[in-house]
Parts: C-alpha cells; sequence; structure tokens
C-alpha cells in the first residue's frame, strides 16, 4: 500500500481549510456535522499513474469524465465543522478520481479509506466539472447553513427576480461584489442530481447559489473566496432582519445610488 506525504503547499490549503470551519462553526452556520467543502488540488499531488494504483480504491459514482485524474480534499460525512478546525487530518479526506472516473484512490485522511466524503458528494463533482470544463479559475466549493439566508429562501419573492432585487439593494457590498446577484434553487432532496444539475446551471451566472430551506453554496478561486461570498451574503440578510425587528422597514438604495457603485471600489 502507497503512504502520501503532505507537501507544504497543501499544509497551507489544509490550514485555510481548518481556519474557515472554525468561522463558519463560530457563525452558527453548521449546526451538528451540517455543511461541506470541496478544494481542487490537482497539480499539487505529484504521484503517477502507476503510484496511484498502490492506493486502496473505492468505487464511486463520479458524474463527470472531466474530473479523471483530478485530486481533491473534500470533508468526510458527519464530521463537525468545529472539530475540524481542530484536527483537520480527521475530518479531510484527500482522494484522486481514477482514469476512467468510475472510482477514487484514497490518499490521505480520515480513519482509512472506510471514511467516506460528504453526502453532497454528487453536488460538489458536478460542481468542480462545470469549473473545469469552462476554465474558470475557481477551485473551491463551500456549502453552510447560514440561518439568516435559510430564512430569507421562506419569503414569497424567493426564486423572483424581485428577490435579487431586494438583496443587492440592501447592502452596497451584495451589489458592489455580487452584482449578478445570487442563485435560487428550489427545494431538492440533499445530494440528490436534481439539486446539482440546478445548482451548476446557475453557477454559468452567479458567484453563490441559495437552496431553499437548505443552505448557501458557493465557488471561489480558494476556500477564503468561496466563504467571503457567503459572509456577505448573510451580513445582507441579517440587516435585513435587524431593520425589520426593529419595527421598521428596510429602506432599499435607489436605481441612481446603485447606479454609483460602479464607478469604483468601497
Amino acid at each position: 500500500m502507497g503512504k502520501f506525504l503532505i507537501s507544504d503547499e497543501l499544509k497551507r490549503i489544509i490550514n485555510d481549510i481548518a481556519e474557515v470551519a472554525g468561522y463558519v462553526w463560530e457563525k452558527g452556520w453548521s449546526v451538528k456535522n451540517g455543511g461541506n467543502f470541496s478544494v481542487d488540488v490537482t497539480g499539487l499531488v505529484p504521484i503517477d499513474k502507476l503510484s496511484l494504483s498502490l492506493f486502496p480504491c473505492v468505487n464511486a459514482k463520479i458524474p463527470a469524465a472531466e474530473l479523471a485524474g483530478r485530486y481533491f480534499l473534500i470533508k468526510i460525512t458527519g464530521f463537525r465543522f468545529r472539530d475540524l478546525s481542530r484536527n483537520p487530518e480527521k475530518g479531510l479526506l484527500l482522494i484522486g478520481i481514477s482514469e476512467k472516473a468510475d472510482s477514487y484512490y484514497y490518499l490521505w485522511g480520515g480513519e482509512g479509506p472506510q471514511s467516506k466524503p460528504t453526502a453532497e458528494f454528487i453536488p460538489h463533482m458536478k460542481i468542480h466539472a462545470f469549473l473545469r470544463r469552462n476554465k474558470l479559475p475557481q477551485k473551491a466549493v463551500l456549502h453552510t447553513h447560514p440561518n439568516h439566508l435559510i430564512a430569507l429562501t421562506h419569503m414569497d419573492d424567493y426564486g423572483r427576480e424581485s428577490f435579487n432585487r431586494f438583496l443587492t439593494a440592501t447592502h452596497v457590498g451584495a451589489k458592489f461584489f455580487l452584482p449578478e446577484g445570487v442563485g435560487m434553487v428550489p427545494f431538492h432532496r440533499g445530494g440528490s442530481d436534481e439539486l446539482a444539475d440546478d445548482t451548476v446551471k446557475l453557477l454559468a451566472r452567479h458567484k453563490a447559489v441559495l437552496w431553499e430551506k437548505h443552505g448557501c453554496t458557493a465557488t471561489g478561486t480558494d476556500i477564503f473566496d468561496a466563504f467571503d461570498y457567503i459572509d456577505l451574503l448573510d451580513a445582507t440578510a441579517r440587516v435585513f432582519f435587524i431593520c425589520k425587528s426593529a419595527g421598521y422597514e428596510p429602506k432599499p438604495l435607489t436605481e441612481e445610488e446603485l447606479a454609483e457603485l460602479k464607478q469604483g471600489p468601497i
């Protein structure tokens, strides 16, 4: 059996993941073991095909041929974010997708090859396939359960363009950093092909996508970048609810004020 040694660059990415996992837990975005993430680390795993065959092989549904031969750090199913922030080697898997994309090789992490990737494995893999197919710079996918954003998905306007107009007019940061707004997926069972396919369609136009009554998923160039988009959207939702709880309606930015945001950074 092969033994994989973590490089300094992979250690840096693992430490970044552990740091973000701590932020997610502190913000209350991960009740129990909720939420997950994956990071494409292809190019940082110097293993040839022959050496890869020395590692345990696990049969798994890989929903896209584009991922053949690629490597991922991914959260283990059932593992808590709060524990991962302290012991990332226990809550992470490093896997290599087989050349036929019909299985993966277990390289490192968890309790060995019996540890399973997140229950949202299919959505993560389909999102990464979309990113690679379109040669986009994003390498990280983060899914969390921010309560304020989930509450917004209960609104009657959810799924309509009016929802995005309200969201981007409530917080200047949302309009500036997410001018395209947020994608909105109707309710689907977690980990399903339907959830994955609807999310991928919306990621063609959006950096972040809401899952109705479930949570938010974002892509980024790294795990911090993906976290920032969800953090920004959650801050926007909190501003809305602060206004409502104080007894008055939020006053959105006017069209003229929104237009001014295009003139320079905030």
